[in-house]
């Protein structure tokens, strides 16, 4: 089967499909550039820039300095040590495969900037296009609308930002495609790709295990040996390359510890040196923020999440989706701090867009639209422009 099969729009269908998508693609980067463009001329020097840089240096600041140290140098295989001995931030929490494409792209004799942003473009650009083709499967009918709130969301910016989510997301989009067209054969290929990009291996392997339980209570007979064989072993497949960046980072330092200290010391600077305990950084990141208040605000993000996924807007979207967007969200539950790059995080929740292309009337739908590209510039001023001291990491 050829890759072109995923993207195929069923019978009937309108020729050159792809241009909508594409089309929209193009418009959403006009926007995020724009406001880019205005606040990359009123930034101040910083660690990454000088005063008003240009718009290729600005849009490389945090994290992308760090998978420039990956695609130069690779990864310590003694990482680096703070003050009181425990593991400091280091290249370990960054993983191989967007820094690569980018190092490729600088053996044509590009800088790291253009490099990264060009592999950043080009796979946002892939990912509207499979993106709506994976809309169309799960929400007939709402793909329009859905990929415009994704592609204008407050967060969009990050689509053509030195950052790894524009490869992931397209990795992403794709599994969720061959898993909704029962083209498991591209799954053995593309999990491994997508879990070195951005965690997410762990996340999915739930998600296919909530399907088989669904499948086993709903289907029985109808529900084959080899099917749920089948199903157990790509579950099992995307498990182990959830954890083979740990593993991998264990080989190489020696110690089992050091990709999770890695992890955690990112979060040190808010609430000190703690042991990760799952299910419990929410609690934690919520009392910090709000200190006694935090019950009500955790109580309050559990309902909102429950009321997207299981009220009756959401019954008309495919099981698949709804069950990656539950798996993620409980990933997320388990081992992330809350902060300001939680919005960020939040983007493989995608496919939860068809739900809001469900709203009604259509002016509900275009001031849900219209406040996206609104927050566009306040995500840009809160978490990405530096505004030292600056504490809040897009």
């Amino acid at each position: 089967m050829a890759l072109r099969e995923l993207t195929r729009r069923p019978a009937p269908a309108a020729e050159r499909w792809w241009l909508w998508p594409l089309a929209l693609w193009i418009v959403s980067r006009l926007v995020s550039t724009a406001f880019l463009v205005a606040f990359a001329g009123r930034q101040e020097t910083n660690s990454w820039t000088p005063a008003a840089p240009d718009l290729l240096d600005y849009s490389t600041m945090w994290d992308s300095h760090w998978y420039f140290i990956v695609s130069q140098s690779g990864y310590p295989s003694e990482p680096p040590l703070d003050d009181d001995g425990h593991v400091d931030e280091n290249a370990w929490a960054f993983m191989p495969v967007y820094p690569l494409l980018a190092r490729a792209l600088m053996l044509t004799g590009l800088p790291w900037e253009g490099a990264a942003l060009l592999v950043s473009l080009a796979t946002s650009a892939a990912f509207a296009v499979v993106a709506y083709r994976l809309f169309q499967e799960i929400a007939p009918g709402r793909e329009r609308f859905a990929l415009a709130i994704v592609l204008l969301s407050p967060t969009a910016p990050v689509l053509q930002l030195g950052y790894a989510e524009p490869l992931f997301l397209l990795l992403l989009a794709a599994v969720l495609l061959a898993w909704r067209l029962r083209r498991f054969e591209w799954l053995w290929v593309l999990i491994p790709v997508m879990s070195l990009t951005r965690p997410g291996g762990l996340a999915l392997a739930l998600a296919l295990g909530l399907w088989f339980l669904w499948r086993w209570w709903r289907e029985r007979d109808g529900f084959d040996a080899a099917e749920r064989l089948g199903l157990v072993r790509l579950g099992l497949w995307s498990a182990l390359w959830g954890f083979a960046w740990l593993l991998a980072c264990t080989v190489v330092t020696g110690s089992l510890d050091t990709y999770l200290e890695t992890e955690l010391s990112w979060r040190s600077a808010y609430i000190g040196r703690q042991e990760l305990v799952p299910f419990t950084p929410w609690a934690i990141g919520l009392e910090w923020w709000f200190g006694p208040w935090w019950p009500l605000w955790l109580a309050g993000i559990v309902a909102a999440a429950v009321a997207l996924l299981v009220g009756p807007w959401a019954r008309d979207v495919a099981l698949e989706a709804r069950l990656w967007t539950i798996a993620y969200l409980v990933y997320l539950a388990a081992v992330w701090f809350p902060q300001s790059s939680t919005w960020r995080l939040l983007m493989p929740i995608f496919p939860a867009a068809v739900i809001v292309a469900a709203l009604r009337p259509a002016w509900a739908r275009a001031a849900v639209l219209g406040a996206s590209i609104v927050l566009q510039p306040v995500w840009i001023w809160f978490c990405w422009h530096v505004n030292a001291p600056d504490w809040t990491v897009p």
